[in-house]
């Protein structure tokens, strides 16, 4: 009775959320004509150093307010995908189709309803920018509330209570929808000058500004013009003139500022204009043409000006054509097909436009995320394969799992060589691009191991490691949402020592997990009575194996790190916290290699300590970094700390299990000598934390 008693209610508050929904979708979409679509993302533009595709941008700036690289919606039930692209292109060209698709991602209800919006019944379900600018002081309110959060941030007498505030969960997505919305309209507003124009009516002294659309005078033709503006602002008219065109000059002055100025870091970034002179390295956006021929236009000397005008007005003259001819796709087709031309060309003259296409594949081919199927698919075939162990079938999908394995590697190793190409170094200088080389180094030794003992372990180990790592790396991406083809500086670019150094230490990180991971399956082996005594040696004698590998690139690595560092900041070692936790994985592995030799532990205590090694290399590997402290820390990652602390109790609950392994005997519960080795093991690691902790104070 009671469910029939609530039947008008629910059905009302259905109703009430199919009208909002209903308010606020978009009701058609059209789509972008393919070759259109091509060229503008084969289009180069130079983002943070680097000269990029269009569609590199693009895909970041819809990952950071999309947390995806497509957009998707429906329209009447049917489902709408957008590439990144297309979306971008909607931005600049048709900004107001823009503002109605539903495109930022608000898992929190309390976070719209903070600001006054109405929360979806899902929250999955993404809000459009009209969706929240037309709730009455919505944009106003979440103005304020993160600007008093920021100016928290900014006061060091706040600092702790400022932490506080932005771990709340409501003033977190506050913020992170503030960013987003300030990038959305940033891109919706960047080419409003070529679309709008000038709002430049001066009545009988406005002759010479007869070339305007709805009341406005073109930009282009505005600002080739514009020394007889001037020279009306010197005349007797002059007040007058200044009173009417005082308001036109503050929207020119946003809307140059939201294109992009030289001096300005505009969120857009669409440096998308090869420097007039060839030995400048900085391209430019189309903000600073405008700036330059007006709010500078004194900073020239006549010559310089003219020949200037002479360069830059034409690409003002192709925006405004493409910005006012969206609605005729065979005259924006043409336009931009020239465009993109004159720009390729010069890039290429330049030497600049070589990579492109290669990048562009690389984004179509997209390696790593095709290689993370292909994993999964050899998994689940190889858990098959465990149910009639010894027979054809078994065989029969090993094989499988073989081909699929080094199929999704191949594919993997690929991807890093693309990355290679494109940044002319080893990619494994950020800490994003550490994760795809590690899971690989760690896969092609499962492969090898494999290859020679055939038990199968190694097989498994090897898929499993390729989900975690491209997990990892996919998660890592979306999480920072920004390029991962970053530019270095000269310096470390070019320097052989910490080339060498870099890709050693990985090297010796891949392995130190490597052996941790194979280990486990020991432990639980061993705890749960699963397998027998040959399984377990032969577990046993792949994390020694890979350990001694391990072993020789870490101290490898570390030896060529204290070379650079010596040949770079004058000192061979530091203490920093990075060279501590390198120091840490080289001790931990000779302590456990040398106990083993000596006798002091058998199977089951190497196994323990080389999942304590894993848990020393995942600190240095990754929670050095947020210490924000020494010269090797990349940057704080938020949101990484409450993962690492899982990590760290999922393996102190291994270490405990095989702790617990350990049988009463006449020798008691545990050997003494290996009491010892743990106790210098825990030694090393606690002094080494220590001596971090006081470089982080000091």
């Amino acid at each position: 009775m009671k469910f029939f008693n609530q039947l008008p209610k629910t059905f009302l508050i259905f109703l009430f959320i199919l009208f909002n929904q209903k308010a606020y979708s978009i009701d058609s979409y059209s789509f972008w004509d393919k070759e259109i679509v091509s060229l503008f993302e084969a289009m180069p533009v130079q983002e943070e150093g680097r000269l990029k595709p269009m569609q590199t941008v693009a895909r970041y700036k819809l990952m950071r307010i999309n947390n995806s690289k497509r957009l998707s919606f429906k329209i009447n039930g049917e489902k709408i995908k957008v590439s990144a692209t297309e979306w971008l292109m909607d931005c600049l060209f048709r900004p107001e189709l823009a503002k109605e698709m539903p495109i930022f991602k608000v898992n929190n209800p309390a976070v719209v309803a903070a600001i006054g919006v109405e929360a979806h019944s899902s929250p999955r379900e993404r809000y459009s920018y009209n969706e929240i600018s037309s709730v009455p002081d919505a944009l106003r309110l979440l103005s304020e509330r993160t600007n008093k959060l920021g100016e928290m941030m900014n006061d060091p007498d706040q600092e702790e209570s400022s932490k506080a505030e932005r771990r709340d969960p409501v003033n977190a997505g506050l913020l992170a929808l503030k960013s987003a919305i300030n990038e959305f309209e940033w891109a919706a507003n960047a080419f409003n000058f070529a679309r709008d124009g000038i709002a430049v009516d001066l009545g009988a002294i406005s002759d010479d500004f007869k070339k305007s659309d709805n009341g406005k005078t073109k930009i282009s033709y505005f600002v080739e013009q514009f020394d007889k503006v001037v020279e009306i602002a010197r005349s007797p008219e002059g007040k007058e003139f200044i009173e009417k065109i005082s308001g036109a000059f503050s929207f020119l002055e946003r809307d140059t500022a939201t294109a992009g100025v030289k001096d300005r870091v505009s969120m857009i970034s669409l440096a998308m204009f090869p420097p007039q002179n060839k030995d400048d390295e900085e391209w430019l956006k189309p903000g600073y043409f405008i700036e330059q021929l007006t709010f500078r236009s004194n900073e020239l000397t006549d010559e310089q000006k003219k020949s200037f005008s002479a360069w830059a007005i034409p690409y003002l003259v192709s925006l405004e054509k493409l910005s006012r001819n969206v609605a005729k796709p065979d005259v924006f087709k043409e336009e931009l097909k020239n465009l993109n031309q004159k720009i390729t060309n010069i890039a290429t003259d330049r030497g600049e436009y070589k990579n492109i296409e290669l990048e562009l594949l690389s984004n179509r081919l997209s390696l790593f995320h095709w290689a993370m199927p292909f994993y999964i698919m050899a998994f689940l075939l190889l858990a098959f394969s465990w149910l009639s162990p010894g027979s054809k079938v078994s065989s029969f999908l090993t094989s499988i799992v073989w081909i699929m394995a080094i199929f999704a590697t191949l594919a993997l190793v690929v991807g890093i060589c693309m990355r290679s190409v494109l940044l002319s170094r080893p990619p494994i200088s950020t800490l994003y691009e550490t994760i795809p080389f590690i899971t690989a180094v760690a896969v092609i030794l499962c492969l090898l191991i494999e290859f020679f003992d055939r038990k199968g372990i190694a097989l498994a180990s090897s898929v499993v490691v390729g989900i975690i790592g491209i997990f990892l790396a996919w998660r890592f991406e979306i999480k920072e949402s920004r390029d991962t083809l970053k530019v270095l500086e000269a310096v470390l670019r070019s320097n052989f020592w910490l080339a060498t150094h870099v890709i050693a230490i990985n090297i010796g990180y891949a392995a130190a997990i490597l052996a941790g991971l194979i280990a486990h399956i020991f432990i639980f082996s061993k705890a749960f009575k699963l397998g027998s005594e040959d399984f377990r040696k032969s577990i046993t004698r792949m994390v020694y194996g890979v350990t001694c590998f391990g072993l020789l690139f870490a101290l490898v690595g570390t030896v060529l790190g204290g070379v650079w560092a010596n040949d770079s900041w004058g000192r061979f070692w530091g203490w920093d916290p990075k060279e501590n936790g390198a120091l840490m994985i080289c001790l931990g592995a000779l302590i456990m290699l040398h106990a083993r030799m000596g006798g002091y532990i058998k199977d089951l205590g190497m196994n323990v300590i080389a999942v304590l090694i894993l848990v020393i290399t995942v600190f240095s590997w990754w929670h050095v970094n947020q210490l924000e402290t020494g010269l090797h820390s990349y940057g704080f990652t938020s949101g990484i700390m409450r993962w690492l602390y899982i990590v760290y109790a999922i393996e102190c609950a291994v270490i405990t299990v095989g702790l617990s392994c350990y049988r009463s005997s006449k020798k008691g519960f545990i050997h003494v000598p290996a009491a010892v080795s743990f106790f210098l093991l825990a030694f090393i690691f606690t002094v080494a934390f220590v001596t971090m902790a006081f470089t982080t104070t000091s």
